[in-house]
């Protein structure tokens, strides 16, 4: 097979890398996103360091992607050795980025315990804590740490309205009334939120790393099929 069976697929793989650009973009960022949001209840920077990492990642893919394309059309040494090289550099962010997110999570009882203070000082409106607690479990539609009777534990005779379900109208946050309430405790929507995250960053990075190992196959391929011009041995005539 000469070098232009391989340059369709060759073109291809990059536009298939800048979709995976877009794709790594909008992993990162949703980790960042949940980083910024839920961080008073999680005190932990890891989340904000794999969404930038992964969000630096994305240009880079974005660029090697362009590169892929000019290799497609023009395979010459300059634009596949710049080509392969951002490959490498991506292979090791993605790498990284994929092994941080496949290990690594918040330590449960940090967050009991950041969750349990938080929920002992609710009761002053005006108290940025209190909103908190009431933005978190209207958000994640839950109520307590583990599930409703939390507050019951806590010496509170009714939960907060935050964790009335929107559905009922008459729901005042008895706990007599425990139908009228989210069952579920916002620790574990928390650690669910968490790993879905996570499982997004860690198959788009997958899925980035196996396309470029494809591309890297076949500007390898390429390379093996470029004609190399011969060389003669010049007549020292010649420059006489």
């Amino acid at each position: 097979m000469d070098s232009f069976s391989f340059r369709g697929p060759f073109r291809l793989l990059g536009l298939l890398l800048w979709g995976a650009a877009a794709a790594m973009a909008w992993a990162g960022i949703s980790a960042l996103r949940t980083h910024w949001n839920y961080q008073y209840f999680c005190d932990n920077p890891f989340l904000e360091v794999l969404g930038c990492l992964v969000v630096i990642t994305a240009p880079l893919l974005l660029l090697t992607g362009g590169l892929a394309v000019g290799v497609s059309h023009w395979n010459t040494g300059p634009w596949q050795g710049m080509f392969l090289y951002g490959v490498m550099v991506l292979l090791c962010m993605e790498a990284s980025s994929a092994v941080l997110a496949n290990t690594a999570s918040c330590q449960r009882d940090w967050e009991t315990h950041v969750l349990d203070d938080l929920f002992r000082q609710y009761g002053n409106q005006s108290d940025p804590k209190t909103r908190d607690v009431d933005r978190l479990q209207e958000e994640l539609q839950c109520c307590g740490i583990h599930n409703y009777t939390d507050w019951r534990v806590m010496g509170n005779f009714s939960a907060p309205t935050s964790c009335c379900q929107k559905i009922f109208l008459n729901c005042t946050g008895a706990l007599d009334s425990a139908q009228l309430l989210y069952q579920e405790g916002c620790l574990p929507k928390l650690e669910q939120l968490r790993k879905i995250v996570l499982g997004q960053v860690f198959w788009c990075c997958i899925g980035a790393l196996v396309l470029e190992l494809l591309a890297a196959l076949t500007s390898g391929f390429l390379v093996k099929q470029s004609t190399i011009p011969d060389y003669h041995i010049l007549e020292s005539g010649t420059f006489s």
